[in-house]
């Protein structure tokens, strides 16, 4: 938080950011804590205008959102990092053209330069003198293509390291857009593909494949969050193996995955999530330690299609009714949208 408050206005903002955990029945830890009190002192409103939508829509604020809003909006520097990181992408593909571009420009002299010296040479055979300078042209320009085939060395050898570390650059961007745990997208690079879906066709139809883990958190307790752990990533492998390279399969939460799917339909959509149900209900688990078999997992899907006059926010939030419906019917199912009116 970059300003100062009195001791009298952080004490009325932390009454304040008491009452609104109990509401949204959150944990008071530093991370939701530092987010509540950005949200109540209003001075970001990028973060204020995520959470009222997300409030607006009764999409749920878990710890999950709640740390993704802390790394985008609250981290030290991030702004300044980000612009570090496109700077230097930017030079790095400068210098890539510019090398590229000079040791072009220096093999069209080189041989511009060796056609003046042979037609000098056939025109000065019968005079010495102008015989020997045509001689002494030749061999500094002998010389000179010499140390210039080291330039065009040294360009190249740029030229290659330039392309490792745009390489590098975008693997290190990339990196930003993936949950480290699962290798899924994260919430930053499913906001960014939206704007690209909703930028090349506002009216785009998007289907949405909420999923989630059957009774995992009781599975974390038994077994522990390190077989958890290899569990989710296991299970986000078997998810993003039915997505196609058109969809984008999201952690969304501890827990929770989203699947994104442009312009596919409710029934397509519907297909796709019992595929990826039936899937991950066949994995089976071994303990490394003991090897013994774990209890089969199995998730529950909520699919809806996203309508033109709702935000993003009541999308999810809907999304995720259809999600509940999965489970009050008994979990281990796929529920759609159209579940919800009957």
């Amino acid at each position: 938080m970059k300003y100062q408050d009195s001791l009298q206005q952080a004490s009325e903002k932390a009454s304040q950011v008491k009452v609104f955990l109990q509401r949204v029945r959150l944990a008071a830890h530093p991370v939701n804590y530092a987010v509540c009190y950005e949200y109540i002192s209003g001075h970001n409103a990028a973060l204020c205008h995520i959470i009222e939508q997300k409030l607006a829509a009764q999409a749920p604020l878990d710890d999950f959102v709640m740390a993704d809003l802390y790394s985008r909006f609250l981290t030290e520097h991030s702004p300044q990092q980000e612009q570090l990181l496109q700077d230097a992408t930017g030079i790095a593909t400068r210098v890539a053209a510019y090398t590229d571009v000079a040791a072009e420009q220096l093999e069209q002299y080189l041989q511009q330069l060796d056609g003046s010296v042979l037609q000098l040479q056939q025109h000065t055979v019968a005079d010495p003198i102008l015989r020997d300078i045509a001689q002494q042209i030749q061999q500094s320009s002998v010389q000179f293509q010499l140390s210039q085939q080291q330039i065009q060395q040294q360009l190249l050898t740029a030229n290659q390291q330039s392309q490792q570390l745009r390489q590098e650059l975008e693997q290190l961007k990339q990196q930003r857009l993936l949950d480290p745990l699962t290798g899924l997208y994260n919430r930053l690079a499913m906001q960014n593909q939206l704007d690209i879906w909703f930028t090349e066709q506002p009216e785009r139809r998007i289907a949405a494949i909420a999923v989630d883990l059957d009774h995992f958190q009781r599975f974390n307790q038994e077994y522990g969050s390190a077989v958890g752990d290899v569990i989710l990533s296991k299970v986000a492998r078997k998810i993003s193996s039915y997505v196609q390279s058109s969809g984008l399969p999201v952690r969304s939460g501890g827990e929770e995955f989203l699947i994104l799917l442009p312009d596919v339909d409710l029934r397509s959509a519907s297909e796709i999530a019992e595929q990826v149900r039936r899937g991950v209900e066949k994995l089976r688990f071994v303990s490394s330690r003991n090897k013994k078999t774990l209890p089969k997992i199995t998730i529950s899907l909520g699919v809806s299609v996203f309508q033109p006059s709702e935000n993003w926010y009541q999308f999810l939030g809907r999304t995720a009714a259809v999600l509940s419906l999965a489970k009050q019917r008994g979990r281990n199912q796929v529920a759609s949208e159209t579940m919800l009116a009957s």
